[in-house]
């Protein structure tokens, strides 16, 4: 198959007088992947869609952001694990497909945080906030704080990191936060990863009292 492949390719360049192994006529798989997201991240940009479709375009270029570090940087690294170096046909290594995704995904996710804030401010003009923890009066966080007690705080387990207990496994699509915990009579802290328990019906955005404010779980976690 790959010989006659060959065969039909010499056959082509031979009629046309150009070189079709040429990586300058080929995309990568990748970048390419990449770009279409910068045309979703359009649409969450464009003034012309309602604004919480925007919020929904957002989120997908978060998802699938997600999704290409899984599968697609995953991948590659793999291929640099197996001492994998040949060159696509675009001419890419697999280290300089990893190198220049991530020129692309900073890129996007430049672009990504200077909408969410513009998104923020226009849901606010909508009476919808999202506000920090620190933001909320007294009265409002005792709140916050109650839902959190009774409903969440029973699901979360501390994971401790000592000799005894190696760093604990990361799963994937997770948060988590480090935190330090201190024991009755001893004076040496102990690091421990929690969990958010985002999922499984528990939400990541709290509502504040009966308004249309929402706190992010993580942050009442941490205050």
């Amino acid at each position: 198959m790959a010989t006659e492949a060959a065969e039909k390719a010499a056959r082509s360049e031979a009629e046309t007088g150009k070189n079709l192994r040429a990586p300058e006529l080929y995309l990568n798989r990748e970048l390419t992947w990449l770009e279409f997201n910068k045309r979703v991240l359009h649409e969450a940009e464009d003034t012309r869609t309602p604004l919480l479709e925007r919020v929904k375009f957002l989120a997908i270029v978060g998802g699938n952001l997600d999704e290409f570090f899984m599968k697609r940087i995953g991948g590659l690294k793999q291929q640099l694990g197996a001492g994998i170096h040949e060159r696509t046909v675009d001419g890419r290594t697999p280290q300089e497909q990893i190198l220049d995704s991530i020129i692309l995904v900073r890129e996007i996710q430049s672009r990504a945080t200077a909408i969410f804030l513009d998104l923020k401010q226009q849901l606010q003009a909508h009476n919808i906030a999202i506000s920090d923890y620190a933001e909320l009066l007294e009265e409002e966080q005792a709140g916050v704080r109650d839902y959190y007690l009774g409903n969440i705080f029973p699901l979360v387990t501390p994971l401790a990191m000592d000799p005894a207990h190696p760093f604990p496994h990361i799963s994937n699509l997770s948060l988590n936060l480090l935190v330090t915990l201190r024991t009755l009579g001893e004076s040496a802290p102990i690091m421990a990863r929690v969990k958010v328990p985002t999922g499984n019906a528990v939400p990541r955005f709290i509502r504040v009292g009966s308004s249309n404010r929402f706190v992010l779980l993580e942050d009442v976690m941490a205050n």
